[in-house]
């Protein structure tokens, strides 16, 4: 009987031991927690290490729109008929905003041109086109564009004179940077973003 008591003492302590050696069923490694809270979502444009220069002359990181709710489009600033063409559609979603949603919503345009599109120009575009303090014209350099228009599914390709034939896309990205709709071509009814942007 005594051998049988010390026994279930033993494993008894033994199972306390090992309890208290890990982790209690309801805490989290703090290493753990530390590791994902600092991961980036791997779907974010905002893993992109880019820096773009401003309207305002200032250079800012596409992290710095996170909160917000960016739609985006490529253009450049001597376009003549598309790009226009895109400004008046943003600005098509932008006057269907429910008001709830207008602080929370920002327009970013950026710029095919890195060789001509310096700030003196992204101000005169932004001027030109009318456009509000919640709209953001960005140039970067070559690299920056190409790896954004492919994350973007945007073509272009720049021709003999400097200018460039580029396909005509709107996106849409939520709060975090993820991309959760896009349309292409010109002159489309905004409500799909409009109803889009309301369940963010």
């Amino acid at each position: 009987m005594n051998k049988i008591i010390r026994l279930i003492i033993i494993v008894v302590t033994l199972f306390t031991v090992h309890l208290s050696c890990g982790p209690a069923a309801n805490e989290q490694d703090p290493k753990s927690v530390k590791s994902s809270a600092s991961e980036p979502d791997a779907e974010s444009l905002y893993q992109t290490t880019g820096n773009w220069d401003d309207q305002y002359g200032d250079t800012i990181k596409l992290a710095k729109l996170a909160g917000k709710i960016p739609i985006l489009a490529m253009v450049f600033t001597r376009c003549t008929f598309a790009c226009p063409r895109i400004v008046a559609d943003m600005k098509a979603i932008e006057t269907k905003l429910p008001a709830g949603k207008k602080d929370h919503v920002i327009f970013v345009l950026i710029s095919f041109d890195s060789d001509r599109d310096h700030t003196e120009y992204l101000k005169g575009f932004a001027e030109k086109m009318k456009l509000g303090d919640n709209w953001l014209v960005l140039h970067g350099g070559d690299q920056d564009v190409r790896e954004l228009s492919m994350l973007l599914n945007v073509k272009y390709k720049k021709t003999l004179n400097g200018d460039f034939t580029h396909s005509s896309g709107i996106s849409l990205l939520d709060t975090k940077g993820r991309l959760i709709r896009q349309r292409e071509g010109l002159a489309k009814d905004p409500e799909d973003f409009v109803k889009a942007i309301k369940l963010l």
